[in-house]
């Protein structure tokens, strides 16, 4: 099965973002990210900007799964799920699983928020140009530096 993930973050996501990409390459080795975009929060009480991303994998994970998988990331990084008003309130690491299907391709006819479509273009197929662009480095265990953010990047760390 194939799977259409956001990433985001609005507290520290030059930090967060790529620690994230790792922890995620590490369990669903290789994932393909977008580039990453500037946004502003939208039905959230926050001052900071969101960055954006989407990424596809392929995984025989249960959506089921995978969205514990995610919880505990998102909890590693710092979200209080406790919290009840923890969906309105800024992140370290939001991780949304968007859907999934049989076929890569069919990826590409999954609803996102409109926000985010520019991305899910460059993902698929056409590369368009991306306002609010955001960069990041991830740095390997041999010391090697990954560009993330440019354009679209397959990581795969194993």
């Amino acid at each position: 099965m194939y799977y259409l993930c956001s990433l985001g973050s609005n507290i520290r996501p030059l930090q967060h973002i790529p620690a994230a990409v790792v922890q995620l390459s590490k369990r669903l080795s290789p994932i393909t990210v977008s580039a990453f975009i500037q946004t502003t929060p939208l039905g959230i009480d926050a001052e900071q900007d969101f960055v954006n991303g989407l990424m596809w994998f392929s995984s025989q994970q249960s959506e089921a799964c995978l969205k514990r998988f995610f919880n505990q990331l998102e909890d590693r990084f710092g979200r209080n799920r406790k919290d009840p008003l923890s969906s309105s309130k800024s992140r370290t690491l939001d991780i949304d699983l968007i859907g999934a299907a049989q076929r890569v391709e069919d990826l590409q006819q999954l609803t996102v928020d409109p926000f985010l479509a520019p991305l899910k273009q460059q993902l698929f197929a056409t590369q368009p140009e991306l306002e609010r662009i955001v960069k990041f480095e991830i740095v390997n265990a041999h010391g090697h530096t990954l560009p993330l953010g440019h354009r679209t990047t397959t990581v795969d760390f194993n």
